[in-house]
């Protein structure tokens, strides 16, 4: 068995910057277009810079290591990459970037065993920090805010009225949206106090201890800065500017009542530190036992196959989307049309790469509009089963009632119910029956869940295929009984199709 001694110590580690680049481009470009456009992430950048210096405080043990490869993170790797593959067909964002830092971990441990993990892991792990799962929180805080802000208005003499996220006063209401909830503040606090742990700190309890102080002094911040603000307003009768425009004034509050007592607390939490990580001495690695570099050839790969499979699909599923191309049923047996300028109803639906509508008339004038909203190739932000894409516009229309309707007729293998919605107009009040399904790689399902991992799946095969069909039509009155006669339709011009 051959060696890897010299190399792997000075050099290999050195490979690791365009290897962890190219693997994880998709997710880094994720990562940084997230960082830019989202307020509430724009601390990403700073979480990255964190990350980068300390590893560069670390180099020396780093450049130290020497390959001691290990079978237990190389199966994980194996599985967190796979996961990875699932979760990039799925456009999954935040399964994806919570496995980058996972990966490169898992990649590092397998190669260099546990003195990778000592020297880079909680760096790399400060990563968690900038990833979108935060704010999941942001309604627990809301209610957490709201409840010490009714605590805190008592104690001013400030009478209030609460109903969920609305404190109402005698001079206005102020609702605590999600931006008001502190998450921002939170995961700032929460990384500089982890940072500053492994910068400074050897014992891990006073990082930790850290941490927990800090998530506390940053919900504090936010209570007062929402009182704050609540307290201008009563004042003022709700003329001062702080009621529109409070976003400097938080950060100054979070300086004041976070920050400043954090520096004084963190230098008091372990006081057997008196050097910083990177003085000192390279983490001295266990003598090496397996050193092949054939370890480090397969952790690499496994790392970086989940970004080269898209590659190599790419042609086929340029080939498959440019040959496919539904279109509107042109000739049905008793219905005339499809009429393309009569619209009954628009599903709210972005970037679709096929939009096409057509009213059909039947003999007895029963009118069945079909639309049909396609997707050749799914990307994020442009896909089939995706945030923001909705079945009808809700500032046109309300939700009367969401349900299942068995197909009482074989209108296509596999398809045995669709989704029924029906929906009113604000304006008019006028109600309209729909009926939905989905069609992904040509298999027909009702449900997002189905069409979300099937659509996955194709994707992995070089399929990126995806479509929306619904029928819509008027309903005689407000009532969903009223509605009969439309589902009536729907079964016949879908009996029709069939013919």
């Amino acid at each position: 068995m051959h060696t890897v001694t010299g190399y792997s110590r000075q050099y290999l580690w050195l490979l690791t910057v365009p290897l962890l680049v190219f693997g994880l481009w998709a997710e880094w470009q994720t990562f940084f277009s997230l960082w830019y456009d989202s307020i509430i992430y724009n601390h990403g950048f700073l979480v990255l810079a964190g990350t980068l210096f300390l590893l560069y405080l670390r180099r020396e043990s780093l450049a130290k290591l020497r390959i001691n490869a290990s079978p237990l993170p190389l199966f994980l790797l194996a599985g967190a990459s796979v996961v990875l593959l699932l979760s990039q067909a799925a456009d999954i964002r935040v399964f994806r970037l919570l496995l980058v830092p996972v990966l490169v971990i898992f990649w590092g441990w397998s190669i260099w065993g546990k003195g990778f993990l000592k020297a880079a892991g909680g760096p790399i792990m400060l990563l968690i920090f900038a990833v979108p799962v935060w704010d999941d929180l942001s309604p627990l805080l809301q209610h957490i805010t709201v409840f010490f802000n009714n605590i805190f208005l008592q104690l001013a003499g400030i009478q209030a009225t609460i109903k969920e996220f609305y404190i109402m006063l005698e001079v206005g209401t102020f609702l605590v949206e999600d931006g008001c909830s502190g998450v921002r503040y939170l995961m700032v606090a929460l990384f500089l106090a982890s940072f500053y742990g492994q910068l400074h700190y050897r014992s891990y309890m006073a990082t930790v201890q850290l941490v927990l102080i800090s998530a506390l002094l940053s919900m504090l911040a936010n209570w007062i800065r929402v009182f704050g603000i609540i307290a201008a307003g009563h004042y003022t009768n709700m003329e001062t500017s702080l009621v529109e425009d409070h976003e400097l004034f938080g950060w100054v509050v979070f300086v004041i009542f976070t920050l400043v007592p954090l520096f004084y607390i963190s230098g008091k939490l372990d006081g057997t530190s008196s050097e910083k990580y990177g003085n000192t001495n390279p983490i001295d690695s266990p003598a090496p036992k397996r050193t092949s570099p054939t370890w480090p050839v397969i952790a690499s790969a496994l790392l970086i196959w989940p970004a080269l499979v898209p590659l190599a699909l790419h042609a086929k599923t340029e080939r498959v989307a440019r040959s496919w191309s539904p279109s509107l049923f042109e000739s049905i047996p008793g219905w005339q049309g499809p009429l393309k300028h009569a619209n009954i109803w628009r599903p709210d639906y972005k970037k679709p790469d096929i939009d096409l509508s057509g009213v059909y008339v039947s003999n007895n004038l029963q009118q069945v509009q079909l639309q049909i909203i396609g997707y050749r190739m799914q990307t994020q932000d442009k896909e089939l089963i995706g945030y923001g894409n909705e079945l009808f516009d809700r500032e046109d229309w309300q939700l009367v009632s969401q349900s299942h309707q068995q197909l009482d007729i074989n209108y296509s293998t596999g398809l045995e119910s669709v989704n029924e919605t029906i929906v009113r107009r604000r304006e008019s009040g006028e109600q309209i029956v729909i009926w939905s399904w989905f069609d992904v790689g040509d298999t027909l399902t009702n449900s997002r869940v189905k069409a979300k991992i099937t659509g996955s799946l194709n994707k992995i095969t070089g399929d990126s295929r995806g479509a929306l069909w619904a029928l819509a039509g008027r309903c005689e009155g407000e009532e969903i009984a009223d509605c009969d006669q439309q589902r009536i339709a729907f079964s016949q011009f879908l009996e029709s199709v069939q013919r």
